[in-house]
């Protein structure tokens, strides 16, 4: 009776940071990795308005280009990178998505209607920004519950 053999261990594969179909973007793997080594500050505050209260503040997201690097295969171009984050509707997405949950978070009692985002992606050094301003009306108390005052 033949014994089998069980095989040996994998060597573990880094990802990579693009793939080519009818231009360059970002892979999915590298978009985790992206939001994996990621820190977030937010800021902001409610502020009356036209429309009753309205939100007005920024989200800071940073990636560590020297940890995301480590991470990837081959070498890491920040200046590519930043090209590649700011064409990725996914990330533009995922990262409105966090900021609106910070607001959310800060402000639990409240609804907001949608938001109004304007971002900037840039390298400062050593390390990726996204940042996303943030205008979110909040809904009123009668809109809230479905009746009116």
């Amino acid at each position: 009776m033949h014994e089998r053999r069980m095989p040996g261990l994998a060597r573990a594969q880094r990802a990579t940071l693009s793939r080519a179909r009818s231009g360059e973007a970002l892979t999915r793997e590298a978009e985790e990795l992206i939001f994996e080594v990621a820190e977030r500050m937010s800021e902001g505050d409610l502020r009356p308005s036209a429309a009753g209260e309205t939100y007005f503040g920024t989200t800071m997201i940073t990636i560590d280009l020297a940890a995301l690097s480590r991470r990837l295969r081959g070498s890491l171009d920040g200046t590519r990178l930043a090209s590649l984050v700011e064409g990725s509707v996914r990330v533009h997405l995922r990262a409105m998505r966090l900021a609106r949950a910070d607001v959310m978070h800060r402000f639990p009692d409240r609804e907001f209607a949608a938001a109004q985002v304007e971002s900037q992606v840039r390298v400062v050094g050593d390390r990726l920004h996204l940042d996303l301003d943030l205008v979110l009306p909040a809904v009123a108390e009668a809109q809230r519950v479905g009746g009116s005052t």
